[in-house]
């Protein structure tokens, strides 16, 4: 067995187990099984419908697409491009919460007389906690790597 092979298929097989259980602990938090999840710069709490449970929906099927095609990822063109799509799956969802907190961070908050926020307060709208998608970004732009830097065979 090739070793690059392997260390990429366990790679992938990790990012799908914590894409689904990311996704799982959205769900459960937005039905109210816990009140939220706040671990370092890990937060997970709301109750908005979209994002924490259809957003969690997402998340776990892009994990499962992940972990699916994780066999023989590193030489099949079709088990690959079912990581890739679990992985755009996750970078919509990424997408979706970082354009949720530029939008929350240009006006400025209700106790202040102008609208606009400060470069500061802009800035600091970036700050940690992030929700679990924006964690998994950099961890997803390896198979963006493996995309560019791959060959498959016809098999």
């Amino acid at each position: 067995m090739n070793r690059n092979s392997s260390i990429s298929t366990i790679y992938i097989g990790l990012l799908g187990l914590a894409t689904v259980a990311f996704g799982l602990a959205d769900i459960l938090v937005w039905a109210g099984a816990s009140p939220g999840i706040s671990f370092g710069i890990l937060e997970i709490a709301g109750d908005d419908f979209f994002r924490w449970a259809w957003g969690g929906v997402i998340m776990v099927s892009g994990g499962l697409f992940m972990i699916s095609g994780m066999k023989d990822a590193g030489k099949n063109l079709q088990q690959f491009a079912k990581v890739v799509l679990g992985t755009i799956m996750v970078w919509i969802i990424t997408g979706t919460d970082i354009f949720a907190r530029f939008c929350e961070s240009v006006p400025a908050g209700e106790e202040a007389p102008e609208f606009f926020n400060s470069l500061a307060g802009f800035i600091g709208g970036f700050a940690p906690p992030y929700p679990p998608a924006i964690l998994l970004l950099p961890f997803t732009l390896v198979i963006a790597y493996f995309l560019f830097t791959r060959e498959f065979s016809e098999t």
